[in-house]
């Protein structure tokens, strides 16, 4: 069996991150959490339209019938 020994030297230190990729990711995180909850709002949204959409009644045939004749205007 093969043995790997990884020195630290090959393989770098770590560096902690920089004060601006901190402000990044943060800036970052708050966008999609922005962003997600306008797209929960925009869904909730559509459903209510949806939904009132399924409870209205359709009256059309009321109006386009072409049996009736039409008003006379004056």
């Amino acid at each position: 069996m093969i043995t790997a020994v990884v020195s630290s030297a090959l393989v770098g230190r770590e560096k902690a991150p920089s004060r601006l990729s901190q402000l990044a990711t943060r800036f970052m995180s708050a966008l999609v959490e922005s962003r997600a909850r306008s797209a929960a709002r925009e869904l909730h949204r559509h459903e209510a339209f949806i939904s009132n959409l399924g409870r209205r009644q359709d009256h059309s045939a009321e109006f386009l019938d072409q049996a009736d004749l039409l008003p006379a205007k004056i």
